[in-house]
């Protein structure tokens, strides 16, 4: 059997390929994919009014993000992903922003398992046409509207209400999984210019084998194995970032660096602008 973390296929496209050549294996793994979205759909939808009674008042937001917590670790137990963080999660940051790198759709329930903190997610706002999905983005998460300037400031200044210690916000600054793994894509730069604004310490994080187990790919599948959760040094804002520019390339090479040393292709460096 391949290993997510062993040597194989480079991209999500080889991977696809290599297990499609071995039927029984692509239909078991494609079995699990339906029985995780089948598993997603029955734990919120159990937990619906658990969550719609947290989120009706701020005061208890702490328990719905204990109940996506354990969400979170479920799937993992349940589907054979073994979470391994590595490195320290600066628990008492009073204003902390968690960046990383977008490959997979489990990138969110893995960053939720890891994480002994309250995590806030800024999200594209067309998960506010999901029914479920937009109580939680007008609550304790963050839409960010597409082609809209002060949509987008106003979005980001709800994060004041977010920061204190033992939170954080997280943003994925690629904008999306658009199939780019095992490479990343240029960091958009609006959430950098927020965590200068808000003086938020800025926390690289590399997610080097979601792509591995659940990858972007034409029919989805779910393969077990070993998924690294890797902090990264934290970004303190000062004199060394004197734009929001400086501190969006210093946090991609932080995190491209990183993904290199399992990843053989080497994400190229974000353009200006």
């Amino acid at each position: 059997m391949m290993t997510p973390t062993g040597p194989g296929p480079q991209s999500a496209a080889e991977l696809f390929e290599a297990v499609r050549r071995q039927p029984w294996r692509f239909g078991y793994y494609r079995a699990r994919a339906y029985l995780c979205l089948f598993y997603f759909a029955l734990f919120f939808g159990v937990s619906y009014p658990f969550f719609r009674w947290c989120m009706a008042n701020p005061r208890r937001y702490a328990y719905a993000m204990r109940w996506r917590r354990v969400w979170g670790r479920s799937i993992a137990l349940l589907f054979g992903i073994q979470i391994r963080v590595e490195g320290a999660i600066p628990m008492d940051s009073p204003r902390l922003l968690i960046v990383a790198n977008h490959f997979s759709y489990l990138d969110i329930p893995v960053l939720v398992a890891a994480f002994p903190l309250d995590l806030h997610f800024i999200a594209k706002s067309e998960l506010l046409r999901v029914p479920f999905f937009r109580h939680f983005f007008r609550t304790m998460d963050i839409a960010i509207p597409r082609g809209s300037a002060q949509g987008s400031v106003k979005a980001y200044q709800r994060a004041e209400a977010f920061w204190k210690p033992g939170s954080a916000v997280v943003v994925f600054p690629e904008g999306g999984i658009l199939g780019q793994a095992p490479a990343m894509i240029p960091f958009r730069v609006s959430p950098f210019a927020m965590a200068l604004q808000q003086g938020a310490t800025v926390l690289p994080v590399s997610l080097p084998d979601t792509w591995k187990i659940l990858p972007e790919c034409p029919l989805h599948f779910l393969r077990p194995g070993l998924c690294r959760v890797r902090v990264l040094e934290p970004q303190e804002i000062s004199d060394r970032y004197p734009d929001e520019r400086s501190l969006r390339n210093r946090c991609f090479e932080v995190i491209a660096q990183d993904l290199a040393k399992t990843a053989p292709i080497q994400p190229p460096m974000p353009h200006e602008g």
